[in-house]
């Protein structure tokens, strides 16, 4: 099967409603491609399929943009990555691309490019770009390689400056062999960003302000330990970790990429264990105890936390753990969770504790359960369990863990650590994700490709549970190894030229993603509790 590749004019159709689909109808689905040609891969202004009616939907149009949206989804601003190294004297020629994009093998200062994108954006409902300088790292300061990503930036910028409507912008920058704020290198950089852009009064309306204060990212890898100390009175700077699954929650620290859509944001510790268990009711059941766990990540620490895991050759036991009473002042609750529940196949749809091990919020006057969870279901390693509680807050609860399986290990116990309110502040959500037994490469056994954007739709989910103040929906433009394995094992958005369409085996994916983006960006925005798209298997 081949398609016409597209040429780059003008914008990519509306999403198309199946108008001969009572299921989808019924549903206020919406459909990404059917037939043999579809507005999602065709040329931008041809004519739809003679099966679809364009712009057609039973719930009517989606809001667009920020001030038609009600309540928390209004204040949700969406972002996405942005890399400005292409072109012939720059770091990437496109040389291990997994797909073309549909502009060519462009130069990122290429106005004519800028302009595009950034009408792709907008038009996708993104606010901003989030602008990659994490490569500006070490030795790259010395090969010019940093400079060159820099110069990408001031090109954006000057063409965005002479734009009535573009997206805003945000930094996200890299540690300088492993620090921050220490090197003349990192000096410089933030030099240039206070002189060069912020006291232009043409380029300063185009930053992100976070709290007050133009937004500032810092990238530190996908690490365990917590993130520099450094600040800078005028920015509001936020540290990214990515593939936090197996490194755990650090609270604090925002997500550049995560296998699962967690809420990042400033937390407070509810209670911790470094004094036993002290300030919560335990019967003996509990024992606080060290872990090590995820020996593919160099330098965790041991974790303490506490648990009904029984000593080697003693007798599981059972019982209840209740923390003494707080308020809720947070969007969210977290925790890191460890364990098993045998009978959550039985049982799964019930908050009901008789036989099961479960983690519970609960009211702390009447004892009502709030929100309930089930362990992981390992042993070996811990997950990040998190509660929207937005409705809840000024309610004083208390968070209750019930032991009642008596099998010995590895099934029968459960445990945790980490116990903290969190303000909903960013969540991201990925196309694709490489595997998290060794810094997400797509070569592991647990990547997950795109899956005709199954596995985006997975992830926005956070973002629509969570409802938080930045969505970052990854990404536009990496294009290539080592991050970007394959046409399906790869997150880029931007369109890309296709010939070939043979899902996983396609050779591109053409406005497919856009469409998607901008699909599941409008349902947010309309007040969809879920995400509802009918995906077209023919793409990656």
């Amino acid at each position: 099967m081949s398609e016409e590749v597209p040429q780059p004019s003008g914008m990519p159709r509306r999403r198309l409603l199946m108008s001969g689909t009572a299921t989808a109808l019924a549903a206020g689905a919406v459909t990404l491609g059917t037939g043999a040609a579809t507005a999602s891969a065709q040329s931008p202004t041809a004519a739809a399929a003679p099966s679809l009616r364009d712009g057609t939907r039973l719930t009517g149009p989606a809001a667009r943009g920020r001030g038609s949206a009600g309540g928390r989804r209004g204040r949700t601003r969406f972002g996405i990555g942005y890399e400005t190294w292409y072109g012939e004297k720059n770091i990437n020629q496109f040389g291990t691309t997994e797909a073309e994009p549909l502009l060519g093998r462009y130069d990122s200062s290429d106005p004519k490019v800028i302009k595009q994108h950034a009408q792709w954006i907008l038009w996708a409902g993104y606010d901003f770009i989030l602008l990659d300088w994490s490569n500006n790292l070490g030795g790259n300061w010395d090969s010019g390689t940093a400079e060159k990503i820099m110069a990408g930036t001031d090109a954006v910028l000057d063409v965005y400056a002479g734009l009535k409507k573009r997206p805003q912008v945000a930094l996200l920058l890299g540690l300088d062999n492993g620090t921050a704020g220490e090197s003349a290198n990192w000096k410089a950089q933030i030099d240039r960003i206070k002189t060069r852009y912020l006291a232009d009064p043409k380029l300063r309306p185009l930053f992100l302000e976070y709290d007050g204060k133009p937004l500032l990212n810092v990238y530190t890898g996908a690490r365990w330990t917590e993130p520099p100390t450094w600040d800078d009175p005028d920015f509001t700077v936020r540290y990214m970790g990515a593939f936090r699954e197996i490194v755990l929650n650090p609270g604090g620290a925002w997500s550049w990429i995560d296998r699962a859509p967690y809420a990042n944001g400033e937390s407070t510790p509810v209670s911790d264990f470094s004094h036993g268990l002290q300030g919560w009711t335990a019967d003996p059941a509990w024992k606080v105890a060290t872990m090590s766990v995820n020996a593919a990540y160099p330098g965790v620490p041991d974790i303490q936390f506490v648990s009904t895991r029984p000593a080697e050759g003693a007798a599981q036991q059972t019982g209840t753990l209740t923390s003494d009473p707080f308020v809720l002042t947070q969007d969210v609750v977290s925790f890191n969770a460890i364990g098993t529940d045998p009978a959550a196949h039985i049982t799964a749809a019930t908050p009901d504790p008789g036989g099961r091990n479960l983690y519970y919020l609960k009211d702390a006057a009447t004892g009502e359960v709030l929100r309930w969870a089930e362990p992981p279901g390992t042993d070996t390693y811990f997950m990040v369990r998190q509660w929207n509680v937005v409705e809840l807050k000024g309610r004083k609860v208390v968070f209750e863990v019930v032991s009642n399986r008596t099998e010995g290990p590895p099934v029968g116990w459960i445990g945790f650590f980490g116990l903290q309110q969190q303000r909903a502040e960013m969540v991201t959500a990925a196309a694709s994700l490489g595997g998290n037994e060794y810094y997400g490469s797509y070569g592991n056994w647990d990547a997950q490709n795109r899956m005709s954007g199954a596995t985006l739709i997975r992830q926005v989910q956070g973002v629509y549970d969570y409802e938080p103040e930045l969505a970052l929906v990854q990404q536009w433009n990496e294009f290539g190894a080592p991050d970007q394995f394959s046409v399906a094992g790869s997150n880029d958005i931007e369109p890309t030229k296709v010939t070939r369409l043979d899902g996983p085996n396609s050779d591109g994916w053409g406005f497919y993603y856009l469409n998607l983006a901008r699909e599941l960006i409008d349902q947010y925005r309309a007040g969809r509790t879920t995400p509802q798209v009918l995906l077209d298997s023919r793409y990656p």
